[in-house]
C-alpha cells in the first residue's frame, strides 16, 4: 500500500505477508499494530536540501543517520522507532520490504 501524500515512504499494514515478521524484529505485537509507515530513502531526492546547505555555508549535502519508523496501534495511539541505517536491523528491513 502506498500514500500519494507521504513521499518517501512504505505502508506496511496487516495485509501485508510480511507484517508478523517486520512486527517481530521490531520487538512490536501484531495483534496491537495496525500498520507502521516505514521511511523509505531511496525515494527522497536530496538535491532538495542543497540549497540550504549553501546557504548555512556548510561542507557537504546533509544525509541522513537514522530511519523512523512510524508504528499506528489499534487502539490509535502513535509511536516512532528510531533506528540507525546500515545497521543489522536496517538491512534485514530493507530487504523484507524491497
Amino acid at each position: 500500500m502506498e500514500y500519494p501524500d507521504r513521499m518517501g515512504y512504505k505502508v506496511v499494514s496487516k495485509n501485508d505477508p510480511i507484517f508478523n515478521e517486520v512486527c517481530e524484529l521490531l520487538e512490536l505485537d501484531p495483534e496491537q499494530v495496525d500498520y507502521m509507515l516505514y521511511e523509505d530513502f531511496e525515494e527522497v531526492d536530496y538535491t532538495l536540501y542543497e540549497d540550504f546547505d549553501d546557504f548555512e555555508g556548510g561542507g557537504e549535502a546533509w544525509q541522513p543517520e537514522n530511519r523512523i519508523i512510524e508504528v499506528y496501534y489499534v487502539d490509535g495511539t502513535r509511536d516512532e522507532i528510531e533506528i540507525e541505517l546500515d545497521s543489522e536491523l536496517d538491512e534485514t528491513l530493507k530487504r523484507l520490504l524491497g
